[in-house]
């Protein structure tokens, strides 16, 4: 009885690593009312802004989570650009998704250790022109799964060094 409680001790503290595993990141979207392309199909444009803003603040929140602990990623936004383009149909405005219409996004970053020491930053203007071209991903299905899919590959080749190995 006590080797089992003593195993399961032992294997629980020799996962506590991978759940500290956890770096946080702040994100400034600069004047987002400005911003090239985040228009909607069917609802309001507050709205839809709101909603698109915090998806992506979430994603990048998810894509922290792989940091270490400690380390914080500092974003700040200056331009969106969805992939696809609002055209007006019979009925009602509908988002068209064409190799043409390429999904972008302009920001500057920081990746900041325990102490608050910059250990890399740049101003990146991301662009996946083949979006349309790749596998399907595991966003396939989902809003915003080409611009997620874009921020997943940048994140990865971008911090390879501080994510853990599998």
């Amino acid at each position: 009885m006590k080797l089992k409680l003593l195993g399961g001790l032992l294997a629980a503290t020799l996962c506590l690593p991978a759940l500290t595993q956890a770096g946080t990141v702040s994100v400034d979207w600069q004047e987002p009312e400005k911003f090239r392309d985040v228009k909607p199909a069917n609802e309001s444009k507050k709205r839809f802004r709101e909603r698109t803003l915090t998806s992506l603040e979430e994603h990048f929140s998810e894509l922290a989570e792989q940091l270490p602990a400690d380390y914080e990623l500092v974003l700040k936004v200056t331009d969106l650009d969805l992939a696809g383009n609002v055209e007006f149909g019979r009925t009602q405005p509908i988002r068209i998704v064409r190799q043409i219409f390429i999904p972008s996004i302009d920001f500057k970053y920081e990746l900041l250790d325990g102490q608050k020491q910059m250990l890399q930053s740049a101003e990146v203007e991301l662009k996946d022109m083949n979006f349309l071209s790749h596998v399907r991903s595991r966003y396939s299905n989902q809003s915003l799964g080409y611009e997620k899919r874009m921020l997943d590959d940048w994140f990865k080749s971008t911090f390879k060094s501080y994510l853990p190995t599998k």
